[in-house]
């Protein structure tokens, strides 16, 4: 399946501006972003969980972790 042209045009900028190794970074970089994006959805479904359970909503629960972060 061919890409599509904008996201060639994108490679190509990546290569140039990275030089020598530019595939090694591009490979970390994606790994990274499925990574960021799958500890979000594991985040919205226990958001999820919580807040069926403890009749509160994201923002209440996301407001008391913030609390008690501050705490000492």
């Amino acid at each position: 399946m061919p890409l599509p042209q904008a996201l060639l045009e994108e490679i190509e900028r990546f290569k140039e501006a990275y030089g020598p190794g530019w595939d090694r970074r591009l490979r970390r970089l994606l790994r990274e972003e499925v990574r960021r994006k799958g500890a979000k959805r594991e985040l919205a479904a226990f958001m999820r969980e919580v807040s069926g359970r403890s009749l509160l909503t994201e923002e209440e629960i996301l407001a008391r972790l913030e609390d008690s972060r501050g705490d000492p």
